[in-house]
């Protein structure tokens, strides 16, 4: 049971992976459905997930503590004074939404390989008087949740928008379905939150023995200080002289992964034989993490690939959790080290090479010893662990193929009419998403999501990339076409 604070609110922790520098910021998901949704139903459902067990956690209101560390205050009882979630909509219903100007824009299927530009779509991602900062969230106490509804004619565009500092992208999809549970009328299946107020991560770096416990793999690549600010400096200078990052969604239908994998199978195929590597099998996210990585590459420089994987598909006692979810921040990071010749190289030998370093880095005894690294650095106050060569150009992927966030939602019940007269999903599912930063900025290095894929298999992706490196995907999208 979580501790009472002095106004009867229920305090619960927030743990180490939870509140970082890096995790205070404010994130909305954007959802696409061609279904008329009922926004009072999706709403009442979402509050009511909210006041469930310590669910509740999700519906307090960030504190910040006189040690600087943010904790999280629920009302005993949700009002409207003190709401559960924010809730808004705006109600386009006489307009189709293909006749919007800015929503129009939104990406969506088409019939063979496409690259969408992802417009500024603030004005879906949240209400206009939504805090631009955490600390606006805190002083204003606000929920932590806001769900932000937008009706058309014949779609529906659901934000719901919430700080880093809340959970993960596997957090997200438990809310989801928790969400589309309670709406089904099925909240006796709505599976309980663990470790609301323990950190089970924490236990689980304790209950390793000290003779178990493996030296982190990775310190042979550590940056040290000097190395950490030479690295720093050339980013800045890259930024200062390369033109924009451009947002962009990428559209791949299953035939054409299907040619790319084939592609790179071939070229592996191809490698002489190596002693205690019989294994050449890599997997779809393996070739589109390289084909994307070749493109984003450059001559002479060697490529850093920093990856976010999650302790949940790695460590058994996560893995093998049936008894509720955990919704936290778990996210941990891996490297993958690419000279110029394999950034540049042949397709398989990079999807190939990637599969291997981070097989070795996100071992179980070496999820723990990274782990351990880093709370060490987040309790020390520094983030010192980035890996690498200093001259190395990095690119930040994730691969939330696994998660399914593209079939976490079922929203049916709330289906008012179907708005595709020819639709490739159930009513009441997505057909897209995104997420970015609710004020609409990035900032950082070149970067790109696997999103999942759709009903029929095929991918959603989204980058953040340079100009040029979107002109290589252009061209390779291509001459896969054109059967190259």
């Amino acid at each position: 049971m979580a501790e009472d604070d002095d106004d009867g609110d229920d305090v619960y922790p927030l743990h180490a992976f939870d509140d970082t520098q890096y995790n205070r910021k404010l994130l909305s998901w954007l959802m696409r459905f061609n279904d008329v949704l009922d926004p009072g139903r999706l709403h009442g459902a979402l509050a009511r997930l909210l006041d469930i067990g310590d669910w509740r956690k999700l519906g307090g209101r960030l504190k910040l503590k006189p040690s600087g560390k943010l904790e999280v205050h629920a009302p005993k009882h949700f009002s409207p004074d003190r709401p559960a979630v924010s809730f808004t909509h705006q109600d386009f219903s006489g307009l189709p939404i293909e006749e919007h100007p800015i929503a129009r824009r939104f990406p969506e299927p088409t019939d063979g390989p496409s690259i969408q530009p992802i417009s500024d779509f603030r004005p879906f991602l949240a209400p206009r008087d939504y805090p631009k900062t955490l600390q606006d969230m805190i002083s204003r106490d606000l929920p932590q949740l806001s769900l932000h509804i937008t009706s058309f004619r014949n779609a529906t565009l659901v934000a719901i928008a919430w700080p880093h500092t809340l959970m993960d992208a596997i957090g997200q999809q438990a809310l989801l379905r928790s969400w589309s549970l309670v709406l089904a009328g099925r909240e006796q299946d709505v599976p309980p939150i663990l470790g609301a107020r323990e950190d089970f991560l924490k236990e689980l770096e304790d209950d390793e023995s000290e003779e178990e416990r493996e030296p982190l793999a990775l310190e042979r690549n550590r940056l040290g200080m000097l190395g950490s600010f030479a690295m720093i400096a050339r980013f800045v200078w890259d930024r200062f002289w390369s033109p924009p990052l451009e947002l962009r969604a990428i559209y791949l239908p299953g035939k054409t992964l299907s040619r790319l994998r084939a592609q790179a199978q071939k070229q592996i195929g191809e490698l002489p034989e190596n002693p205690g590597h019989d294994d050449r099998f890599v997997s779809e996210g393996d070739v589109l993490t390289a084909w994307i990585a070749r493109a984003v590459s450059l001559p002479r420089r060697p490529l850093t690939l920093v990856s976010f994987f999650n302790p949940r598909y790695r460590l058994p006692r996560l893995r093998d959790e049936t008894t509720g979810v955990y919704a936290q921040n778990m996210t941990q990071l891996s490297f993958t080290f690419c000279s110029p010749h394999l950034a540049g190289g042949d397709l398989g030998h990079l999807a190939l090479q990637h599969r291997r370093q981070m097989a070795e880095q996100t071992s179980g005894r070496q999820t723990l010893s990274l782990m351990r690294t880093m709370r060490r650095g987040i309790e020390a106050g520094k983030f010192d662990v980035f890996f690498g060569e200093a001259n190395a150009l990095p690119i930040f992927y994730n691969n939330l193929t696994r998660v399914d966030l593209l079939k976490a939602v079922d929203f049916g019940p709330a289906v008012l009419s179907r708005g595709d007269s020819k639709p490739k999903n159930p009513p009441g599912t997505m057909v897209m998403y995104y997420n970015q930063p609710v004020d609409g900025s990035l900032r950082g290095p070149s970067s790109f999501y696997m999103l999942g894929k759709d009903y029929a298999d095929n991918h959603w992706l989204m980058g953040d990339l340079l100009p040029q490196a979107w002109t290589r995907i252009e061209d390779e999208l291509r001459a896969l076409e054109d059967g190259g």
